[in-house]
């Protein structure tokens, strides 16, 4: 199942489209939105999808940008669930890794699915055998 057909479930399931401004739903929904963004739809396309304007699309794009760049409990938590079962799917693009090599040492940089538990467990530097515990 590819990743927009996935999202476009979880927004029926956890009924996103409503109107409420409910903390959960309004979390929820700008973390669907960010991701469809990701998957390159248009904005107007994710506004259609989500009963939304593309202007609010935009503004829950941000949100989500700023609240998982300043690490925000409350935010990461109520969208725990969404991520838990994007990991528990067998969509596309579950994770991407890429590594840079500089003299003595090798960057790597690993994009996955938010995981709230394994955050905390992550360090500046780390062997091969520690990250694949993690992961």
């Amino acid at each position: 199942m590819n990743e927009v057909k996935f999202l476009k479930e979880q927004i029926t399931k956890y009924q996103l489209a409503t109107n409420s401004r409910n903390r959960a739903y309004v979390y929820k929904r700008y973390y669907v939105m960010y991701r469809l963004n990701k998957c390159k739809l248009t904005l107007s396309e994710i506004g259609r999808l989500m009963n939304r304007h593309h202007a609010t699309v935009i503004h829950g794009i941000r949100m989500h940008r700023r609240w998982t760049r300043m690490q925000d409990k409350v935010y990461l938590h109520e969208i725990e669930p969404l991520v838990e079962s994007s990991i528990n799917d067998n969509y596309e693009d579950k994770y991407k890794v890429s590594a840079i090599e500089n003299l003595n040492y090798i960057n790597v940089r690993i994009q996955m699915a938010w995981e709230y538990d394994k955050v905390n467990k992550f360090k500046d530097y780390m062997t091969a055998k520690e990250l694949a515990e993690i992961i």
